[in-house]
């Protein structure tokens, strides 16, 4: 871990955890459709972010989101910022 990352934790994000060189998380809904409807909240955030996430849905109501900069190639303030991003709207649900 760097000490960009070090000094930059956010105790909002601390949900997260650091694997592999990527900030990763799991959210677990209560259906598919919630999922898709999240995802079309969260591309409007990413656009406007110019940042965009790494996901993969898996059973039918669960996703894994996987943050890094590609051209930094480590975890910088945008991924932070698009965590509390996704945070928000997945802890919501979208309901």
């Amino acid at each position: 871990m760097n000490i960009f990352i070090l000094s930059n934790i956010n105790l909002d994000i601390m949900s997260w955890s650091l694997k592999n060189d990527k900030l990763v998380k799991e959210f677990k809904v209560d259906k598919f459709s919630t999922i898709i409807n999240n995802l079309n909240k969260l591309s409007l955030v990413a656009d406007e972010q110019n940042h965009h996430p790494d996901f993969n849905v898996f059973g039918y109501n669960k996703i894994r989101f996987e943050l890094i900069t590609h051209d930094a190639n480590s975890v910088t303030e945008k991924d932070y910022s698009l965590a509390k991003s996704i945070d928000l709207i997945f802890t919501d649900e979208g309901d």
